[in-house]
């Protein structure tokens, strides 16, 4: 790889590798003073590659002045707990975007631009429970927190504003699309109230409602697979394992760890991947022969040995990867005897 990368670029040259593995070339190209992208469909392989780029930095700048000269970025799959601390509108312009939606005030200034005209009519996007449009149809984003459900006002705010809607008056266009983590039982009675209007008066709305982390969601982008490249699960959300780490001390200064108690959050998924960090800094960094550990059956070793160095206390981590793209981290000090 050396070579290969002599004979093909300059230094200060970018090198790409979009099936990384275990990180060959990333790590040479960062030793030979190239910058580079590399990109892997495994949760698992990114996050060796990365350990195996931590370490090189830090042996090559000392742990004292660690140099964070690369980031990672998760492309298809989010992690629902880094959503839930984007503020509302980043959050709802994300989820629009990946509905294949466009945002209220782009709307607005679309039609402006071709009918030149003042539309008294339009609610005032800044506060509007409209917040973008399927076509023509509009679309309410709930909260970024998960904990937060739609509620029955929100219902009847979002329905309120399609009626005052230009659409709504002139082209008796009914319908709504509401994107939200989870809707309360008194939302779901509130859309079918509205829906059930239909039979008696004018007055009635149809609202969708679709989970953000439903196939629903992503229809859209499933609809581009092919023979070639399947998409039915690239829009993805997952949820982080919540890593449980044990240990007891088994002899002078060797300590058993065990992550068999960790819970996976996303549904059917399992443990893939364990990596540990003996002597955990600011970034993690696994210590040589922890990165990767299989057992005889070649399945993810849950529970590892590892002698320290010398008595004293020691910052340990651990990371839990699961086949579904979660990643959790657990980090403890153990006063080793």
């Amino acid at each position: 790889m050396e070579f290969a990368l002599k004979a093909s670029c300059d230094e200060g040259d970018v090198v790409a590798d979009f099936f990384c593995g275990g990180g060959v070339t990333p790590f040479v190209s960062q030793a030979l003073g190239r910058r580079w992208i590399a990109c892997d469909q495994s949760r698992v392989a990114v996050a060796i590659t990365a350990d195996r780029l931590t370490r090189q930095v830090e042996e090559q700048t000392g742990k004292l002045f660690p140099v964070p000269d690369f980031t990672i970025e998760h492309w298809g799959v989010y992690e629902s707990r880094r959503l839930a601390a984007m503020p509302p509108d980043h959050f709802r312009a994300f989820v629009l975007k990946c509905f294949g939606a466009t945002e209220e005030m782009d709307r607005i200034d679309k039609m402006n631009k071709i009918e030149r005209t003042n539309h008294v009519n339009l609610v005032n996007p800044v506060n509007s429970p409209i917040h973008g449009y399927k076509g023509a149809v509009p679309v309410w984003v709930g909260e970024p927190d998960q904990k937060k459900g739609v509620t029955a006002k929100d219902v009847e705010s979002f329905a309120n504003a399609i009626r005052k809607t230009l659409r709504y008056q002139q082209d008796n266009l009914r319908d709504g699309i509401m994107l939200a983590w989870a809707f309360r039982p008194d939302a779901v009675e509130a859309a079918d109230r509205l829906r059930k209007l239909e039979q008696t008066e004018l007055n009635f709305i149809r609202l969708d409602m679709i989970r953000i982390d439903s196939p629903r969601f992503r229809e859209h982008v499933s609809a581009l697979s092919t023979e070639h490249a399947d998409y039915e699960n690239f829009l993805t959300f997952v949820q982080p394992p919540r890593v449980e780490v044990g240990y007891k001390r088994i002899a002078p200064r060797t300590y058993k760890f065990d992550v068999s108690e960790t819970a996976i959050l996303n549904a059917g998924a399992k443990i893939i991947n364990v990596q540990w960090d003996f002597d955990y800094g600011k970034r993690f960094s696994s210590t040589p022969g922890f990165s990767f550990i299989r057992g005889k059956n070649k399945e993810p070793a849950l529970q590892v040995q590892y002698e320290f160095p010398a008595p004293g206390t020691y910052n340990v981590a651990c990371k839990v990867q699961d086949d579904m793209g979660g990643e959790g981290t657990w980090t403890g000090e153990i006063e080793v005897e």
